[in-house]
């Protein structure tokens, strides 16, 4: 995934979050705003790609809120959810969840996924 690109989505306003990713993130007491944020900073990183997505290319990131690391599965470009939308692009929110609450699953770092 493009990072520059999924980044000017951002900033532009270009973004969306599925029922479930608004769902878990009030769950994890993540605020969607803060999500954004922290995928927007130099130091979050993709850490998967999923290229065939149904929802359109999208990847694993790894960032951090409020020093606190969490995964965001991205969509970008999401360009049925952008087209039904009327917007020239679109970076979609799949889902977040906070690794350091799943330690059997996550290397210590966060960016390996466990057998």
């Amino acid at each position: 995934m493009n990072l520059q690109s999924l980044r000017a989505a951002i900033a532009g306003g270009y973004t969306g979050e599925s029922v479930h990713a608004a769902i878990e993130a009030a769950a994890d007491l993540l605020l969607v705003g803060e999500i954004w944020q922290s995928i927007s900073a130099a130091d979050s990183e993709a850490i998967e790609d999923y290229p065939n997505d149904p929802r359109g290319p999208s990847c694993l990131l790894l960032s951090f809120v409020q020093g606190q690391p969490i995964h965001s599965v991205i969509a970008h470009p999401a360009s049925r959810y952008a087209a039904n939308r009327g917007l020239p692009q679109a970076a979609l929110l799949i889902t977040v969840y906070r690794p350091d609450q799943r330690p059997h699953e996550w290397s210590g770092d966060y960016r390996v996924r466990l057998p």
